[in-house]
């Protein structure tokens, strides 16, 4: 079997080990429900581990590049508009709408990114298609977020996030910290809390963060195959409630262009009892990346 031809099928043994894994967890007697409907919009740690080199080579320049994002339940389009080297070194303005079968909304900052490092900044504005606000208590479950209680659920977000990586002689280390400052309108003292539809998990505004620590193993030509082990730790100031993740994680590199990935990261310590709609499968799909002046070639590492 060829190189590219492994890839194929690897991403999509992948794919579909991660889709079957989802009815099997539901049919074990447990009510967990389906997984969140609306993409997480934080980074998953992946994006800056092993960047295919065809991102590398070229000039400097004005540029607008774009990512598609095609998941479960979800499409997510991606638009920057930069200095550098799109998807490898670069500085300028993104943008990107946020919808989903649950909600929809809208993303606006900047970012500025090298290789194995990115920060970024900027607004998020989320509206739910059905979610409200809810009242205080000391825990909730699925029921509990997904009946009406209060006024639609919609709410800002001002954001914050580093992403970096660190490569090791086999496989990856990298490392992902978000932090968040959310009001929801119109405020209610009645319904202080909020199901944050990025990280997945019930606060009471402002304040929410995440840090992700994770692992990945690099296999086949070129380590185009990648798949390891994330954890995530979210804390819940304003609830003093802490939430712990713990999963798989992993890509498959088809070309410069085109790569599937995956996560498999459910709960394991939490205030709440609200199943896969807590966990992060936020990556279970494909994204096509693109920029101008950069030309549509299959090869994986040709220099532009």
């Amino acid at each position: 079997m060829k190189p590219r031809e492994a890839s194929a099928v690897a991403a999509a043994l992948l794919l579909g080990a991660l889709i079957a894994a989802q009815p099997l967890h539901a049919a074990s007697g447990v009510d967990v429900g389906p997984p969140a409907d609306t993409p997480p919009q934080s980074a998953s740690g992946i994006e800056h581990v092993d960047v295919p080199n065809y991102w590398q080579h070229g000039m400097p320049r004005i540029f607008v590049s774009a990512n598609l994002e095609l998941g479960f339940a979800y499409v997510r389009p991606q638009i920057a508009l930069g200095y550098g080297r799109p998807h490898w070194s670069w500085v300028g303005l993104e943008a990107w709408p946020v919808a989903g079968t649950g909600g929809f909304g809208t993303y606006a900052g900047v970012r500025a990114a090298l290789p194995n490092f990115s920060i970024r900044s900027g607004a998020r504005y989320y509206r739910s298609f059905g979610r409200t606000l809810l009242p205080e208590q000391a825990s909730f479950d699925r029921l509990d977020i997904d009946t009406e209680f209060g006024p639609v659920a919609q709410y800002l977000a001002l954001e914050a996030e580093a992403t970096g990586a660190l490569e090791l002689p086999v496989g990856s280390l990298f490392a992902v910290a978000t932090g968040y400052y959310v009001r929801s309108f119109p405020a209610s003292s009645r319904f202080p809390y909020l199901f944050e539809e990025s990280l997945k998990v019930v606060i009471e505004p402002p304040y929410v963060w995440r840090g992700r620590l994770g692992y990945l193993l690099g296999l086949g030509r070129e380590r185009a195959i990648r798949i390891g082990i994330a954890s995530d730790l979210i804390g819940l100031p304003g609830r003093g409630e802490y939430v712990v993740r713990a999963g798989v994680i992993g890509s498959v590199v088809m070309t410069a262009h085109l790569e599937a990935q995956a996560a498999f990261i459910p709960v394991l310590i939490s205030p709440d009892s609200i199943g896969l709609a807590g966990g992060d499968f936020g990556q279970l799909g494909v994204r096509f990346r693109w920029a101008t002046d950069a030309p549509l070639d299959t090869r994986r590492t040709d220099s532009l």
